[in-house]
């Protein structure tokens, strides 16, 4: 259990550095994904208002969702690996 936490800890310092890093890493980055949403917000509303276009649109991420099941797997070994 003390192993467990120690873990905890470490990979909560090591998530709040990378985060915190990162920014600096890509200055423009914030900017870029703005203008993304922005512009993804504008074609929902143009879709929206257009008749033509089915009321509903369905959202399904399979390749967030795999490329997310792959770290994580990778992750988890790594920390299986090292508690050993």
């Amino acid at each position: 259990m003390n192993d467990f936490i120690l873990y905890s800890i470490l990979a909560s310092v090591v998530l709040t550095v990378v985060v915190n890093i990162l920014p600096l890493l890509f200055p423009n980055a914030a900017d870029k994904i703005q203008r993304k949403i922005e512009e993804n917000a504008k074609r929902a509303i143009e879709q929206h208002e257009d008749d033509k276009q089915p009321r509903v649109k369905v959202f399904f991420p399979w390749k967030v969702m795999l490329i997310g099941s792959i770290v994580l797997t990778i992750v988890l070994n790594l920390i299986s690996y090292f508690a050993r």
